[in-house]
């Protein structure tokens, strides 16, 4: 439970950034509604991407916190997969609903 809290604490801190790369990536997909399944392998890569950079950032930025989160027994890996991990799904299931 504890590393739960930890993990949310971090994703505070980039959750902006990611929803609004998703939101933009949602209305690309809401203007191409007819040719959706023709940039959908681009949307993805970009999201993949954008999810690289923006923890990338947020591992540099926050060099001093980063030390708070390992003191505390939670690595950069696992900041990064169950971060990475939860906004990719929150990415899916809301191009899925566009895509709709």
């Amino acid at each position: 439970m504890r590393t739960l809290k930890l993990i949310t604490r971090f994703y505070n801190g980039i959750f902006w950034a990611n929803l609004f790369i998703t939101l933009c990536c949602v209305g690309i997909m809401g203007i191409y509604r007819d040719r959706a399944y023709k940039i959908i392998g681009m949307l993805f890569w970009f999201k993949v991407i954008t999810i690289a950079v923006i923890f990338y950032a947020a591992i540099h930025y926050q060099k001093k916190e980063m030390y708070y989160y390992q003191n505390l027994g939670v690595s950069k890996l696992k900041l990064g997969i169950t971060t990475s991990v939860f906004d990719f799904l929150l990415w899916l299931v809301l191009i899925l609903i566009a895509y709709r």
